[in-house]
């Protein structure tokens, strides 16, 4: 065969631990399980949000579990002078390639790097290009009309009529209330009441108003309506001030941008274009320009070397430095890229634990007195994530470093490191909130659920590399567990997996509309874990094992049920407004293969399933593009000069139309590249294969 190499054996029922590694292990039983472990194993599925107090934990929980397992196993044992080591000899991860697309490189990070797990499916839907089947006709018509859609949205631009795009006050003082009880409280931009007397200002006076304060208002504006509605009505005018924010930072003179107020319209569009949708897949070239722009105004040193300041200036700049290095993460793990920025690259402190009421730009030298470090402020949810900086900006250089070959056990202890700080994280979330329904500072849980999105996604990174290993290799499998365990927890927080929340808290709506009408990080991660979810449960149907005996293994329900939840999610997005089909689509496919699976299906009609699925879903697409072509004011009868002449049913457009159309309009990526050519063929055990 001439991919053998690349061939994955059916897995096997797990052998014995003292069968499965080399060297002296120990033997663990269900009943060497103390009380207090086994209570903590709550099933993934069914935990709820770490937000509550009763249910901190139910990833870390069976993480810890997982780990002293683990460690049972393979007998890690520490010397006096040394790190834990294994005695078994595991070989080292390599590093991977990542992917290569017309001008693009995507790094281990980037969601793409898991497609490899799905090979059939994208193989299916890679040979449908060419043979012009239904699912070719139904993603045709999409993207056409998916097309006209996005048309309409754009609106011209010109440099000599920015800012008169503000709504009436009253829908103004929503949106703008919508963005300071969300994405604000979790990245510091903005000092609230300084903010707000501008705002005020600007109504008794509109003409009067700085061009500078008018872009952070649209800016706002924007990020406001993305969790102003279900279906983000307003995007086309979020678009339009996006766009015009960042054509005024390109206008000359460019050094009047290099102020604080300057900074802070850089890190609102950063947000926005990411959240919009309006080139989300490219804000790390966007961050570049920030990072660069910040350390020129020397918001990388620390206040206290750059000569007397105010309090109020010293600790604008700390945050605005705080919320530069999370987006400069969110950034480089999104494209797969370096993060540009290592810990010895600044020594800026961490913000004061201040309320906004408590800077004052007039207590030159006066330092207030600051809260208790658990006390809840405006900054606390930014202090919260802030502490474990060092570490995920260490493991994010590493996961994308091409060059470096990682020890499976580096792995495991970066493992043990990001479970601690999830931990505290959540602990510590969990208490701030409690303490703020109380108090006069809220943190609800939108605050929370993205808090916990920025640290939890990290458990795929760090273990990506190795779950492909673990397919041929029991040794891997707590890659493979680690990486369907959070999954479930951030679909969890999606509310695609486990029981739906019946407490309505503050926030959530907020948090569901944004993970609906939302880009960048907020349509990723979830396409990434639900491609740990069915892999898992494609592998579990073709009778392979989904635990190593000692450990409680996922139902079949559980996971079906989340396949099921992510394709209504899918079409949700579709019909707030995104153009894209293929999510929808794939998730179609990968449930057809499932039932085929699950119905016995013999090989040859498994693939005739895939495709009727892909196309059944790929229809309903078309229909609710339709539905938002009409709302929007499209005729999505209309044809345009441009679309192709179909002719008998098969049309003259060439085959790299999809090249041009990706998820979240990512440029570059398209179904026939993770097909038979990039995976070595659709051979017997390959992972997602039958």
């Amino acid at each position: 065969m001439p991919y053998k190499s690349l061939q994955r054996s059916v897995l096997p029922a797990p052998p014995s631990a003292s069968n499965s590694f080399s060297g002296k292990s120990s033997t663990t039983t269900a009943d060497s399980v103390s009380p207090s472990k086994a209570s903590a194993s709550v099933p993934s599925s069914t935990a709820g949000s770490t937000s509550e107090p009763s249910n901190v934990d139910y990833l870390i929980a069976r993480v810890h579990e997982l780990e002293e397992k683990l460690a049972n196993v393979v007998h890690i044992s520490e010397s006096k002078n040394s790190s834990p080591l294994f005695r078994a000899n595991v070989e080292p991860v390599p590093p991977r390639i990542g992917i290569v697309s017309k001008t693009r490189y995507f790094g281990n990070s980037h969601w793409a790097n898991v497609t490899d797990l799905l090979p059939r499916e994208f193989n299916l839907l890679g040979r449908a290009e060419g043979e012009r089947n239904d699912v070719y006709q139904a993603l045709f018509k999409c993207k056409t009309l998916g097309r006209k859609i996005k048309k309409n949205r754009q609106r011209p631009l010109s440099s000599e009529n920015l800012g008169q795009s503000i709504p009436l006050k009253e829908l103004s003082d929503q949106l703008i209330e919508k963005y300071l009880t969300s994405f604000e409280g979790v990245l510091r931009i903005l000092h609230i009441p300084t903010f707000r007397l501008e705002y005020e200002r600007y109504w008794q006076n509109p003409t009067a108003a700085s061009m500078a304060f008018v872009m952070q208002l649209q800016l706002c504006l924007a990020l406001g309506a993305t969790v102003y509605d279900d279906t983000f009505a307003m995007r086309a005018m979020a678009i339009r001030w996006v766009s015009e924010a960042q054509l005024w930072l390109m206008l000359p003179p460019e050094k009047s941008k290099m102020t604080l107020a300057g900074i802070q319209i850089w890190c609102l569009l950063v947000l926005a274009k990411s959240c919009c949708g309006i080139g989300q897949d490219l804000t790390w070239v966007t961050m570049g320009s920030l990072v660069r722009m910040a350390m020129y105004m020397g918001l990388h040193r620390d206040p206290r070397h750059l000569g007397k300041m105010t309090i109020y200036r010293a600790e604008i700049r700390r945050r605005l430095w705080a919320t530069i290095l999370e987006l400069n993460l969110q950034c480089a793990f999104e494209a797969g890229g370096s993060p540009l920025l290592q810990t010895t690259d600044y020594d800026t402190e961490s913000p004061a634990n201040l309320s906004d009421d408590q800077l004052v730009d007039e207590n030159d030298g006066e330092i207030p007195i600051g809260q208790p470090a658990d006390a809840p402020t405006e900054s606390s949810v930014q202090l919260a994530i802030l502490k474990s900086m060092p570490l995920r900006l260490n493991l994010l250089r590493i996961i994308n470093d091409f060059q470096a070959t990682q020890s499976y056990e580096e792995i495991l202890r970066l493992n043990s490191e990001l479970t601690k700080v999830c931990r505290e994280l959540s602990q510590k979330l969990s208490s701030l909130r409690a303490k703020s329904q109380r108090g006069c500072c809220d943190i609800n849980y939108f605050h929370v659920s993205v808090a916990e999105v920025f640290l939890y996604r990290f458990f795929h990174a760090l273990h990506q590399t190795a779950i492909a290993k673990s397919f041929d290799d029991h040794r891997f499998y707590f890659s493979r567990r680690m990486c369907l365990d959070s999954a479930l927890k951030l679909l969890h927080l999606w509310g695609i997996s486990g029981p739906p929340s019946v407490k309505q808290a503050d926030g959530m709506v907020e948090f569901r509309r944004i993970v609906d009408n939302g880009s960048g990080l907020f349509r990723y991660i979830a396409i990434q874990s639900l491609f740990f979810v069915a892999v898992e449960l494609i592998h579990q149907k073709q009778g392979q094992a989904v635990s190593l005996g000692y450990l409680p293994s996922i139902g079949d329900l559980d996971m079906r049920s989340c396949l099921d939840a992510a394709k209504t999610w899918s079409l949700d997005r579709i019909r707030a407004g995104e153009t894209n089909g293929k999510g929808h689509c794939f998730v179609g496919a990968c449930i057809g293969h499932i039932d085929a699976l699950s119905a016995g299906l013999p090989q040859d009609q498994i693939d005739s399933a895939i495709l009727k699925a892909a196309a059944e879903a790929a229809n309903h697409c078309l229909e609710a593009l339709v539905v938002v072509a009409q709302r929007e004011g499209v005729d999505p009868c209309e044809k345009s000069p441009s679309e192709a002449i179909e002719m008998d049913g098969v049309t003259t457009m060439p085959l790299e139309w999809m090249i041009d159309w990706q998820w979240d309009d990512m440029d570059g990526l398209n179904w026939a590249q993770f097909s038979v050519d990039t995976f070595g063929g659709m051979e017997q055990g390959v992972p997602g294969t039958s």
